[in-house]
């Protein structure tokens, strides 16, 4: 994909612009990543290959550290000689596009939340939980052609109740927590609670497989309020 060409616009036409561009889409499992710069489809690659974090982790991690890229950033200006602001890149997060993002007063420069394309309110808006479903699909997907024309998986209750732990066995491992590089990190997921797994028949010879996963909450928004307490102590 080539560079964009801000030079040729104002910031507000860029984000209009591009605004346009994703509208209607709905593609959970894709990224938008404008090229302001030129170099910010590798940077978030490398953000999301990066072994010092879970797949869980979303590439907006602060702790993750500042964005590796070139030592002199030179972002550009738009048609009036406006330098990009963070107020653009903020715009351009909302209208579904992963980008880079600072803070005030705090060095480096970071990223967004991964943002996807999916539908407005639906679950997979952010790219970390695109990640943890796919690998809990993976993994059951396998588990499951193994018990193709075995009869252990019937329609007795007792059956059920095994096979429904056995698909869970993806849940329970992703769910333990971790260390890298002397770092603990939560489990992937939370544990599998009871009726997360559920097997349905539908037919004598077709059975369905129903999965709950239930990722971390993670604060993308920090609100800190203060409140001024100037009563008097009792004296004592």
């Amino acid at each position: 994909v080539a560079e964009d060409n801000v030079a040729a616009e104002t910031w507000a036409e860029y984000v209009v612009r591009l605004t346009s561009l994703q509208a209607g889409a709905n593609a959970y499992a894709v990224q938008l990543v404008p090229r302001i710069a030129g170099f910010e489809p590798g940077i978030l690659a490398g953000r999301l290959c990066n072994r010092s974090v879970t797949i869980a982790d979303s590439p907006a991690r602060v702790k993750t550290g500042p964005l590796l890229m070139p030592d002199a950033v030179d972002w550009p200006v738009d048609a009036d000689g406006v330098r990009l602001e963070l107020s653009t890149l903020q715009a351009l997060e909302l209208s579904r596009y992963s980008v880079p993002m600072t803070y005030a007063d705090y060095d480096g420069i970071f990223w967004s939340d991964g943002r996807t394309l999916d539908a407005e309110g639906g679950d997979y808006q952010s790219i970390e939980n695109v990640r943890i479903a796919d690998k809990a699909a993976r993994r059951v997907r396998l588990m499951a052609i193994a018990k193709i024309a075995d009869r252990s998986l019937n329609s007795t209750p007792a059956s059920i109740a095994a096979n429904e732990s056995y698909f869970a066995r993806p849940l329970r491992e992703m769910s333990r927590s971790m260390q890298i590089n002397g770092v603990m990190f939560p489990g992937e997921v939370k544990p599998p609670q009871d009726g997360d797994i559920k097997i349905m028949w539908e037919t004598r010879k077709k059975v369905v497989v129903g999965m709950i996963v239930r990722p971390y909450e993670v604060p993308l928004q920090i609100v800190v309020n203060i409140a001024l307490d100037t009563t008097l102590e009792a004296s004592a």
